[in-house]
């Protein structure tokens, strides 16, 4: 049993250390992992479950319950790592609360297979927090569960977001790890994000910085990032409900390549 938490350890703490690469969706990835703190897309259940109340859709919302979802895929990378993950993520339509869920395989040597279901309830004064359960399957099964809460506010012309996302709460794998974020969406189109993760400084702090563009009058968006020195790119094409996106991370040995399609619905 010992071995298989230390091994089981060892994986989720370069999962948490390698962000934006545990992410899997181009947007996490090509934005440095900046918005993991903060996420109100359809990686909140996995990361902060505050973010579900405030997912953000695009197109025509064709329910009553707003939702977004996307599969994603690595198409270049180490030789031996394949990666593949899928999200859903919907809320009320008055914003009030929200609901996700996660799944990613990771074929590295070893499959590994991780699932996360959360929920988000809006508590006032632009104040939400949430709840996730997450499990991961090596061979043996381990269950944990994160907390998060998140603050949304008005400012001038810019909305604030505010993030903590505390991961492993009962220690599992090593936990608790405190991770904290802001972003901003500032006029023009641009989202501007930072997630430190590991405030505590647990294990190793990193600094995931990540910005996007959606360039007016096209239906493009242009995105960059840094995570602890690591550059990381990529850009997305828009159309009605459905968004096509590729990210560049420049990782060491390789550097990695994500696809992947998003729909909201």
């Amino acid at each position: 049993m010992t071995a298989t938490r230390t091994i089981l350890a060892a994986i989720v703490v370069v999962a948490i250390m390698a962000v934006p690469a545990f992410a899997q969706t181009p947007r996490m990835n090509a934005t440095g992992g900046g918005f993991t703190a903060v996420s109100i897309d359809e990686t909140a259940s996995l990361f902060n479950p505050a973010g579900l109340p405030n997912l953000r859709t695009f197109g025509t919302n064709l329910s009553p319950w707003p939702s977004r979802a996307s599969a994603n895929l690595l198409i270049d990378g180490p030789g031996d790592l394949d990666q593949f993950s899928a999200f859903y993520a919907g809320r009320a339509a008055d914003n009030s609360k929200g609901w996700g869920a996660a799944y990613s395989h990771t074929d590295n040597g070893a499959d590994i297979d991780q699932i996360s279901l959360g929920y988000g309830q809006e508590f006032g004064d632009n104040f939400t927090a949430g709840a996730s359960l997450f499990h991961v399957s090596n061979g043996d099964d381990n269950t944990s569960f994160d907390l998060g809460g998140m603050y949304q506010r008005d400012i001038a012309l810019n909305t604030w977001r505010f993030g903590l996302w505390v991961e492993d709460v009962v220690d599992e794998y090593g936990g608790p790890f405190f991770h904290a974020g802001a972003a901003v969406e500032l006029p023009a189109g641009v989202d501007i994000a930072a997630t430190f993760f590991d405030v505590s400084d647990e294990v190793d702090s990193k600094l995931g910085i990540g910005a996007e563009w959606a360039v007016p009058m096209t239906d493009f968006i242009v995105r960059g990032g840094n995570i602890d020195g690591d550059f990381t790119a990529g850009a997305a094409y828009q159309w009605s409900n459905f968004e096509f996106g590729v990210s560049w991370m420049d990782t060491d040995p390789d550097d990695m390549i994500t696809a992947g399609v998003t729909g909201c619905f």
